[in-house]
């Protein structure tokens, strides 16, 4: 999967480096909850830090994490604008 038609315009550079560095999308989420209404789930865990370190985090996005075993372990990035998610396994 090369894009995700109506990704959030901010999370675009991280989903496209995630993409360069060899991860693939498991899934899309249209909606993935009442608060989110697009996610695009990773099938390995993202790389946060490289992201961050090379290309400084965009703005609107925030980093998130999920420890709450009732839902999936997961480690992301949020548009703060949109509601985006993007999300990788623990």
């Amino acid at each position: 999967m090369n894009k995700v038609i109506g990704l959030s315009e901010a999370l675009q550079p991280i989903y496209d480096y995630e993409i360069s560095r060899g991860n693939h999308v498991d899934r899309v989420d249209r909606p993935a909850g009442t608060n989110c209404p697009l996610a695009v789930i990773f099938h390995t865990r993202l790389d946060v830090t490289g992201f961050i370190s090379t290309h400084g985090l965009p703005s609107d996005v925030k980093t998130w994490e999920n420890r709450d075993r009732h839902y999936p372990l997961e480690k992301g990035y949020v548009c703060e604008r949109t509601r985006h998610a993007l999300a990788g396994p623990l």
